[in-house]
Parts: C-alpha cells; sequence; structure tokens
C-alpha cells in the first residue's frame, strides 16, 4: 500500500471522498456533492511546535468541519473551504453588466436577496442569492482520484448548462474543474474555468478557507498574530458612483487606498475579531506567489496561505463568534461585473474566449515559528 491513500467514505448519509497520508496523519475530507467543499483539513505539526496528538502523531485540525453537514448546504460560504464562481462577493440585487448588456439574475419576477436575507427567517420564497456565485452547493462529479507514495488527489468537475435553473439571468456556459492535493507539504487547490459556449465568459474566482485558532492547545486566538503584506485596500467609496454612472470615478487613492496604519498588516498585529474585515491589494509577492499567514507563539507555528498571482487580492474575514480567520484569494473585488463596465482601473474581471481556459492555485501549509 502506497503512503498516501484515497477512499470513498459516507458520513449522514453523503458521500465523501477521504485524502490520507498514513506516514503523518495528514487528511482532507471532501464532499463533492455539496459544493466540492473540502471541509476538514488536519496537517502535521513540525518539529518543534506545540500541537495535538492524532494517533500518536503531532497533527494540527487547521479546517474544522461543521457539526453537521448539513450546515454546509445551509450556509455553504461559512465552513470548509468554498468555491467562489463565477463572482466572489455580491452583486446587489443580481444586477449587472456585460459588453453593453444589462442583465439580471434569476427569473424576472424572482427575488434576489443579499446573504443577511437569505440566511434569515424572512428569507422570500423561491429567493436567489446574490453572493459568492453559483458552485458552492451544487453537485460535482469526481472525476478521477489517484495515490502514490508522494500525494494523493481527487479531482472533480461541474458544467454550468447542467443546472440551467441555477443559471437563469447568467447566459455564460462553463466548465469549472477543481484537484486537490494532500502531499508532504500541505494541501493544494487547483481551480480551472473553462469557456465551454460560443460567446466570451466573464467571471471572477474566489477560494474561502476557515482556518481555526489558536494552532494547538496553548494560547488563544487573541494571542495569535496576522500579517498580509499589502500597500492598499479596496475602499467602500465606489458605492454611490455605481448607483449613479453620471458620476465621474474617484480619484485612485479613493478606490485602492493606502491602508491605514491601524489596519496595516505588513507588520504582524494581534488578531481581534472583526476588526481588519475588509479586501487587502497591491501585495508584496514572496517567490512569486501572494502569500499571508497567522503567527502562534504560543504555540511556535505559522499557517500560511499561498496563491498563485493571478489571485492579487486578499479578503481578511473573521465570523462573528467563531475562533476562525479567513484568508481569501480573490481574483477581483465583489460586484466585480458591474465595476469593470464603470471603467474601476484594476477591476480584475477575466474574460475568457470560446474554448480558452484560466487556472489558478492556492496552498494551505503549517512552518515553524519562533
Amino acid at each position: 500500500m502506497s503512503r498516501f491513500t484515497v477512499e470513498t467514505a459516507h458520513r449522514e448519509g453523503e458521500e465523501i471522498v477521504v485524502l490520507r497520508d498514513t506516514q503523518s496523519g495528514a487528511e482532507a475530507r471532501v464532499w463533492p456533492g455539496c459544493g466540492n467543499n473540502c471541509f476538514q483539513v488536519v496537517l502535521p505539526a513540525p518539529v518543534g511546535s506545540r500541537s495535538g496528538a492524532r494517533g500518536g502523531r503531532r497533527t494540527v485540525t487547521l479546517v474544522h468541519d461543521p457539526p453537521v453537514l448539513e450546515e454546509i448546504r445551509r450556509a455553504p460560504s461559512w465552513w470548509g473551504i468554498p468555491l467562489l464562481f463565477p463572482f466572489p462577493g455580491s452583486m446587489p440585487g443580481g444586477t449587472y453588466e456585460f459588453e453593453g448588456r444589462k442583465l439580471r439574475l434569476g427569473h424576472p419576477e424572482q427575488p434576489v436577496v443579499n446573504e443577511p436575507t437569505y440566511l434569515g427567517p424572512e428569507r422570500p420564497a423561491n429567493a436567489r442569492r446574490d453572493y459568492h456565485g453559483f458552485v458552492m452547493d451544487l453537485p460535482w462529479q469526481v472525476t478521477e482520484t489517484s495515490a502514490t507514495d508522494a500525494a494523493v488527489t481527487v479531482r472533480s468537475t461541474l458544467n454550468s448548462t447542467d443546472f440551467p435553473e441555477e443559471h437563469t439571468g447568467f447566459p455564460f456556459p462553463y466548465r469549472v474543474e477543481a484537484t486537490y492535493r494532500l502531499d508532504a507539504r500541505g494541501l493544494r487547490l487547483d481551480f480551472w474555468a473553462v469557456n465551454t459556449g460560443s460567446g466570451r465568459l466573464p467571471f471572477g474566482f474566489g477560494a474561502h478557507p476557515f482556518l481555526r485558532l489558536p494552532l494547538g492547545p496553548r494560547g488563544s486566538p487573541g494571542e495569535c498574530l496576522l500579517c498580509i503584506p499589502a500597500a492598499r485596500r479596496w475602499g467602500r467609496g465606489l458605492r454611490s458612483v455605481l448607483e449613479d454612472p453620471s458620476l465621474p470615478l474617484p480619484p485612485q487613492d479613493e478606490i485602492t487606498p493606502p491602508v491605514s496604519e491601524e489596519l496595516d498588516l505588513r507588520t504582524s498585529k494581534p488578531f481581534a475579531e472583526r476588526v481588519y474585515n475588509g479586501m487587502y491589494t497591491d501585495l508584496a509577492l514572496q517567490e512569486g506567489h501572494v502569500e499571508a499567514f497567522v503567527r502562534d507563539p504560543a504555540n511556535r507555528l505559522e499557517v500560511v496561505m499561498r496563491a498563485t498571482p493571478n489571485l492579487p487580492n486578499v479578503v481578511f474575514w473573521s465570523p462573528p463568534g467563531r475562533p476562525d480567520v479567513c484568508f481569501e484569494p480573490w481574483s477581483c473585488p465583489s460586484n466585480v461585473f458591474n465595476l469593470a463596465a464603470r471603467g474601476v482601473p484594476g477591476a480584475g474581471l477575466v474574460v475568457l474566449e470560446p474554448g480558452q481556459a484560466w487556472q489558478a492555485s492556492m496552498w494551505l501549509s503549517l512552518r515553524s515559528s519562533a
């Protein structure tokens, strides 16, 4: 038997894929049937760190699974590693513009609502959500698995044409593919988008990993230090411009203002719930990649999120009441279609010609910290 293994298991009647390193105790669990969400990640702790034991091995549960899988189906952007496509963030009211066409998600009389309304008790019947795209709760199909002494992978795919109702108001066919790879260095996500239509495909993409703090049995979330080497953040001054196209665009320093001293994470700062929430940009690449990390001094560990440079924005988010933080690599800011239509510099809308493909990657790993 190889060092790395892959198997199909069942939990609460749902089929999941388990990637495992039999030597280190590392493990990743993926639910293809609900957004291809990797909802649990356990990685080995480097030598010299302080961490919990798993079967006699020192490991860290980096991404915690929900108490029941139904929580992922109910709120798919709140657990695991949601995949956000064809737009991360929100599209207020579901209205957007591309190549001069004014479009709207859903059927003409169908309500399109924001996240608090969609998840709340007052959600209108038959409502569509206006946030984080379509694929994070649709069923994906596993197309390939492999396991060797070097790594284990699972590859899954989704075709938009298989879900015409969910894509009403988005007339741009596509196929997306995602591969999760577990090896001795950590977990890697490779994501592809392919234009399967006869016209151009516009989109944005983001990954949304929830990372649990602290990184071991010692300390607390508030003792952990955050680092995002970004010089700017996306500002909030564009809303009025999008609502009234007759208004001129604000200067660049209002679109992506320099990061304030309070929110500057180029120098590590202690975690505080909701203080740093927002989108960081103008990132200093580390060896050619986007990088952000949390340092946990009590457990002598750092969790590192790395991404390809075509994901040039990092959203930091801390969900209220939970000891989790999110370092989310996004290709673009929220409401990207309308930002691009308005000519906002750096909006980052990706447009593929028929048959073209686009690929991005993200890595999660642990390293020792002095």
